[in-house]
């Protein structure tokens, strides 16, 4: 009997105590399941917050107080923030297809193979009549008599662009669109359907598009950018009329604005009717090549005087982006024409691909275009 006593008594000290036990480790216990649900919960949020949470998941795991560690998590965040662009992999945020794009190339896939062929399209290296001169990254195709004007690139690019830029807050860059209802295919199939477009009143799929990747590059680089979004051809012939006015009503409104870029595509077509689509590889993905035009006041053009520095300016920049992404840029195309090019110092009309590249390849072009094009005005033509 004594004995029983003595094991019961022994039995409910043992369970005061396991009591004691749980109560005491109960709050922490709580409190990390707690975290551990909350943690969970995070998984499906933006990737920044999914490696903050499985860092915090293991922790907990492990028994680890994550209270007691905000010191290293502001060192790792002004580790983060110290990272410069250039030591980030720029290239695959250019190369990424938009969404948007992704999606109408989604839809022109389930049609393609029930659409007639009309013709071919070809990845020739196409340059059309004229001289070539060529120094080191830059290629110029003249149309312009050596009697008139001989063609020193070495000395153009040594002169550089007369341009300074003295406060990036105000704007600098006006991107327009003389012919703003040119677009482009959207499969590369290697060839053309009927239906396929050669023009479009649609911004998601016309040059505006393309203008809409290069100021989102160049507004991550600092850049204040205008971008003329009216469509001007809806009468062809009246195009360039229209575009000037609207080129004359910013540069008034935004005196700042010293570079102004009128970006096209460009049309190439065999007799057979093959098109032609400038095509080159960076970093793995396809690229439309692209071609600027620097008219000069000879022969039927007049009032040009300052023709020279948009060639000056031409020739810097066509060098800077074949000196980053090699064969982008075509032979400049110099010849007797001027557009608007008379209205800045530093104008030029930018043609990308022409309607046989993808609207794709046409818009990684104009990202990648855009980031060489930013760096050599920040490196060399900011006034500090």
């Amino acid at each position: 009997m004594k004995r029983d006593i003595v094991f019961f008594i022994s039995n409910i000290a043992a369970l005061f105590a396991f009591t004691a036990v749980i109560i005491g480790i109960s709050p922490h216990l709580s409190s990390n399941v707690t975290q551990l649900v909350q943690g969970m919960d995070k998984v499906s949020r933006p990737y920044s917050e999914i490696k903050e949470t499985s860092s915090q998941i293991s922790m907990i795991i492990s028994g680890e107080n994550t209270d007691n560690n905000n010191t290293a998590q502001e060192e790792s965040r002004e580790v983060m923030n110290s990272i410069k662009p250039e030591d980030s992999s720029v290239d695959t945020d250019l190369k990424k297809i938009p969404d948007d794009i992704m999606k109408v190339m989604a839809e022109a896939e389930k049609t393609i193979e029930s659409e007639k062929v009309k013709g071919k399209t070809s990845e020739d290296n196409y340059t059309g009549g004229g001289t070539i001169v060529t120094f080191g990254n830059v290629q110029v195709q003249s149309k312009i008599p050596d009697s008139f004007y001989k063609l020193d690139i070495e000395n153009l690019l040594k002169q550089k662009a007369s341009l300074e830029i003295k406060d990036l807050s105000k704007p600098t860059v006006l991107i327009y669109h003389s012919h703003t209802t040119e677009c482009f295919t959207l499969l590369d199939v290697g060839y053309y359907t009927e239906s396929t477009d050669l023009k479009t009143k649609d911004v998601s799929r016309n040059m505006v598009r393309v203008g809409d990747e290069i100021c989102k590059v160049l507004e991550s680089k600092g850049f204040n950018v205008l971008h003329d979004r009216e469509i001007h051809d809806l009468s062809y012939n009246e195009a360039y009329d229209s575009s000037r006015k609207a080129v004359s009503a910013y540069l008034e409104k935004y005196p700042s604005v010293d570079i102004t870029i009128d970006v096209h595509r460009d049309s190439i077509t065999y007799k057979d009717g093959t098109k032609v689509k400038p095509t080159v590889e960076v970093n793995g993905k396809k690229a439309a090549r692209m071609m600027i035009i620097s008219g000069c006041e000879h022969g039927r053009i007049s009032n040009f005087p300052d023709w020279e520095h948009n060639l000056r300016f031409s020739t810097a920049v066509t060098n800077a982006v074949n000196e980053r992404y090699a064969n982008l840029m075509r032979p400049i195309l110099f010849s007797e024409r001027k557009y608007n090019l008379d209205l800045t110092k530093n104008s030029f009309l930018l043609e990308v691909g022409t309607e046989a590249n993808t609207l794709d390849e046409a818009c990684y072009s104009g990202r990648l275009f855009a980031d060489a094009f930013a760096d050599l005005i920040l490196k060399d033509y900011i006034k500090e």
